[in-house]
């Protein structure tokens, strides 16, 4: 495996994972009791955590933050739908309920970003999904806009 291609693998499942698991342990804990303030701990948590793990990956993976958010964003929308099913399952839906034929089809739709678009805004978690989604665009276009702080971009320069 090359290693632009295991970097990006890394990076997307960082982002999924710092992205998508505050929403499926509150699904997990909640369960059926899940409710609008739990949509505000969705909203807050999971792109403060994806942001923090964006600093902290770009460290560990050695690349810039910009580098690393526009990977990590792959990895949010790429592998969300699959996480919303796993947090769906905790409360009767997801992997749960339908025969193998459903399930299938549930992994085979969850990998369309549409869908995660789409099951976002049944899952509760469509506002951190902007927020995110917005906040890791803007730390991968910012550096090369000439909008950024200076030691921002000659950080960029220097590790991309």
């Amino acid at each position: 495996m090359k290693t632009g291609t295991s970097l990006t693998l890394r990076a997307a499942s960082l982002g999924a994972i710092s992205f998508w698991i505050p929403d499926v342990l509150l699904h997990a804990v909640r369960r059926y009791s899940f409710d609008s303030p739990d949509l505000w701990i969705i909203t807050i948590a999971s792109p403060l955590v994806s942001f923090i793990a964006c600093v902290a990956g770009a460290r560990l993976l050695n690349v810039t933050p910009g580098a690393a958010a526009i990977r990590m964003l792959l990895g949010v929308w790429l592998f969300g739908g699959a996480c919303m099913i796993v947090g769906a399952s905790f409360s009767g839906g997801g992997f749960v309920g339908p025969g193998v034929r459903g399930t299938l089809l549930l992994v085979a739709v969850s990998w369309v970003p549409v869908y995660t678009w789409m099951a976002a805004t049944y899952d509760g978690s469509l506002f951190a999904l902007l927020i995110a989604s917005g906040g890791l665009f803007l730390a991968w276009i910012l550096p090369f806009s000439g909008l950024a702080p200076n030691f921002l971009s000659r950080a960029h320069k220097n590790r991309l």
